[in-house]
């Protein structure tokens, strides 16, 4: 036990000792959770928009007010003909560009109803997809707002026409901030930088220095040398887990309704692919570079393997299969339902198996070439 404590207090030294590892874990990885936090969003805003109205009465006057009254988009003038509007598509003035035909007032009150035409630079086609639907419903808000005042004036109640309608509830998100489900997924991202990279370049450094093979010539045995190596990554990956859930709740506000406990068996499960991740790299490379250029590649498959940026549902199903062994979507997913929803152990058993798995095979692994590497 003595030289256990040994072991972990010396990795704790050499710790204290780096420099770059101490800025690493307080100064960038703060600084990133800042500025991700407010960055990474799913939002789409001050969206550049033209409208060319052929019609210029005051029912396409009433709806240009609407949308220009919408933040969600940056109003840039009237265009008065087809093709000033192209060219300032073309030039990357505008991203959405409506044209309000002529007889837009007569179409409105026809049987047939009217079309506006839309159109949308398609090179970012996420952007292009949620903008054109921001666009359609502000115009549908416009269309039920104009034709209930319609009805009105005759005094019928649009409602009594159409008896039917939706009110919506929304759960566990009602202000549907972006951030509140992005920021607990960058904890994750953020925790798996942390103990995998300092982890591997522990290793690589004592070897680079000769101080690992120092270590190997005394009564030492290789499972204590890889114990000293890991248990104060755990310990060190814990303390910035509990730093980043605070930072999430009181800086960014998202409620944590989960329990605490649930959140750090998840933690510790996961760290042992992070961790095994680490130890795995530095035995495959012989400089910080490589671990750096290693951890690097394997943390960028698994981030867009992960459901951060683009949902699981969206990949292709053979895709679909591959993520299954990617231990940074089940801490993902874990991580946002525990803060928004609540959940507990007994409804993300399914995931904690998979990452118990998959966290042991990586572990195991990495135990066994780091074994091979020092004999």
């Amino acid at each position: 036990m003595n030289l256990f404590r040994l072991m972990i207090w010396k990795e704790f030294m050499h710790i204290r000792e780096d420099k770059f590892s101490i800025r690493l874990m307080i100064v960038e990885i703060v600084a990133q959770l800042l500025i991700m936090g407010y960055a990474l969003t799913t939002e789409v805003k001050n969206t550049p928009i033209g409208i060319y109205d052929q019609s210029n009465t005051q029912s396409s006057r009433s709806l240009v007010a609407s949308i220009r009254a919408n933040n969600l988009f940056k109003y840039m003038g009237d265009y008065d003909n087809y093709d000033n509007l192209i060219n300032a598509i073309e030039e990357s003035k505008l991203s959405l560009a409506l044209i309000i035909p002529s007889d837009f007032h007569k179409q409105i009150y026809s049987k047939n109803g009217c079309n506006i035409q839309l159109l949308v630079d398609g090179q970012d086609a996420n952007s292009a997809n949620v903008s054109s639907g921001y666009i359609n419903a502000v115009v549908n808000r416009w269309k039920t707002a104009f034709i209930s005042s319609q009805y009105n004036k005759n005094g019928t109640s649009l409602e009594t026409i159409v008896p039917v309608s939706a009110n919506m509830t929304i759960l566990y998100n009602p202000l549907l901030k972006s951030t509140w489900f992005m920021v607990p997924a960058l904890v994750v991202l953020l925790v798996t930088m942390v103990t995998s990279l300092l982890s591997g370049l522990s290793i690589v450094k004592e070897h680079e220095a000769g101080t690992l093979e120092q270590l190997l010539v005394t009564p030492i045995s290789t499972f204590h040398i890889l114990a000293g190596k890991t248990i104060p990554y755990f310990i060190l990956g814990f303390v910035e887990l509990c730093i980043f859930l605070l930072f999430a709740q009181l800086w960014f506000r998202i409620p944590f309704r989960g329990d605490f406990f649930t959140v750090a068996l998840f933690g510790f499960i996961y760290m042992l692919s992070s961790i095994g991740i680490g130890i795995l790299t530095s035995t495959l490379a012989r400089t910080p570079q490589q671990v750096l250029l290693l951890i690097w590649f394997t943390l960028l498959f698994f981030m867009l393997l992960s459901g951060f940026f683009i949902p699981i549902e969206n990949m292709p199903t053979w895709v679909q299969h591959v993520t299954i062994i990617n231990p940074v979507r089940w801490f993902m997913l874990a991580v946002r339902e525990i803060f928004l929803k609540g959940s507990t152990l007994s409804e993300l058993w399914y995931e904690a198996v998979v990452m118990l798995i998959t966290g042991v095979i990586v572990f195991g692994f990495s135990i066994l070439f780091f074994h091979r590497r020092v004999q």
